[in-house]
């Protein structure tokens, strides 16, 4: 984030709060003044004291804290990336080569996955991860068309057979893919794409829960540890599964990509995995254009 989005990401997690600027800069014990400059992009030295103490009060997760920490350096995402030619860091960057060794991943796994990026929203996922979840081609296409698009915040809150699938687990599942989504948005807060999202997602008709959870998961004490938490699905067709998610991030010009999957925590599980696996062959279906060309990110 250069210094003006920097700024507009302080105030509109500032808004979010409910906070004026005198509010938020009393209780992080800094001059309004400065918090003023900051918002308005005109600081250009921002002081470790001062996004340390801004990070103490808007209530952040641990990753989110991260994430604050890094788009307060100034720099673009491109700049992040190491570039093979310093004076056009993008032309290096095969973005066919790149998701074509992602696909090949996705599809050789023994264990559900699937790609996503910054915003959540879903590249590809494999056919074991569309068996266990029970996700069906008219959900598919039924997300396709929906304002969210196909995302995953849409899939974990918004499809009643993925609901259905985590059954009594859901709950723990839900804070898990939320987590992730406020972590890997957080950076990408002042782009249109963000904004469209959570305007639809704050829909309480269409997704009753995922506004609780979402300011559920910034006040947990154990949300450093949450991410790999281990939780049980009793399956309606595979019975008791024990698992924990991952993610690997893939650093690119264009944003972060997300591969990420179940692991199995026992025999049964693992026995599953491969049980569907034989059932559905393994594959991979591609589900969203990457990168988006509408400039979203």
């Amino acid at each position: 984030m250069n210094r003006k989005e920097f700024g507009r990401l302080i105030s509109l997690l500032r808004a979010e709060l409910g906070w004026t600027q005198s509010q938020l800069a009393e209780y992080a014990e800094i001059p309004v003044t400065t918090l003023s400059n900051i918002e308005r992009g005109v600081k250009k030295f921002l002081e470790p004291k001062t996004l340390f103490r801004l990070a103490n009060v808007l209530q952040l997760t641990s990753l989110e804290r991260r994430e604050f920490f890094l788009a307060s350096c100034g720099l673009e995402q491109k700049q992040l990336v190491r570039p093979s030619d310093q004076n056009s860091p993008l032309k290096d960057f095969d973005v066919q080569k790149t998701l074509g060794g992602l696909m090949s991943m996705l599809s050789n796994m023994y264990a559900p996955a699937h790609l996503g990026d910054a915003f959540g929203d879903v590249i590809a996922v494999n056919h074991i991860m569309l068996d266990l979840l029970q996700i069906t081609p008219e959900s598919l296409h039924q997300a396709a068309n929906s304002p969210a698009g196909i995302n995953n915040m849409h899939i974990i809150y918004g499809m009643m057979e993925v609901h259905q699938a985590f059954g009594d687990q859901f709950n723990n599942a839900a804070l898990i893919s939320l987590r992730a989504f406020r972590e890997s948005s957080l950076r990408y807060r002042t782009k249109p794409r963000f904004f469209s999202l959570m305007k639809e997602f704050r829909n309480i008709k269409k997704y009753p829960l995922f506004d609780q959870y979402w300011r559920k998961s910034s006040v947990l004490e154990d949300d450093k540890e949450a991410m790999l938490s281990p939780f049980e699905i009793s399956h309606d067709i595979y019975g008791r599964l024990r698992i924990t998610s991952s993610s690997s991030v893939i650093l690119t010009p264009y944003g972060e990509l997300y591969l990420s999957h179940y692991f199995p925590l026992d025999h049964t599980t693992a026995t599953a995995f491969i049980k569907i696996a034989d059932k559905v062959g393994q594959g991979v279906k591609k589900l969203t254009p990457w990168p988006n060309k509408t400039g979203r990110t």
